[in-house]
């Protein structure tokens, strides 16, 4: 289980938000729903279709920051909004490697509540970071 803080007084023409994890990859998907929240009501949204995606990193920041990256893309090319994330991250010859497992459906208009447009996931502040207490912590500012 995650824990997701949106924090809008960071920044009026972006939107930033916190996420606390037991594991990796609750927090990639916590911050992959956190996302998602910012640009529809998850409520309106079904699983009716899957994707699936895989990408490596030297680094586990930057691999999350390519991670939801990937979804703006996904977002903006296929007109596509996700709402449930499948994550594995594992560790080999010193790169991390996710595999996801999206569900979703492509934006209609008439059934999906728009909020906003992200247009990018920012590096500003960006963090990840596993906690004393054994959890991971994430900060991500969104462009709008």
């Amino acid at each position: 289980m995650y824990d997701i803080k949106v924090l809008e007084e960071d920044s009026k023409s972006d939107i930033a938000f916190e996420v606390e994890a037991e594991t990796i990859e609750e927090l990639f998907e916590g911050a992959a729903t956190a996302t998602m929240n910012v640009m529809v009501d998850l409520n309106s949204v079904k699983e009716e279709k899957e994707w699936l995606i895989e990408l490596n990193s030297s680094n586990l920041e930057m691999l999350l920051f390519d991670f939801l990256s990937e979804l703006v893309f996904l977002k903006d090319t296929e007109e596509a909004i996700f709402k449930k994330f499948k994550i594995t991250i594992e560790e080999k010859d010193s790169e991390y490697i996710l595999k996801a497992k999206i569900l979703g459906e492509y934006i209609n208009r008439e059934s999906h509540y728009l909020l906003t447009d992200v247009k990018a996931v920012t590096l500003f502040h960006f963090t990840v970071k596993q906690l004393e207490n054994g959890n991971w912590y994430c900060y991500v500012l969104l462009d709008l």
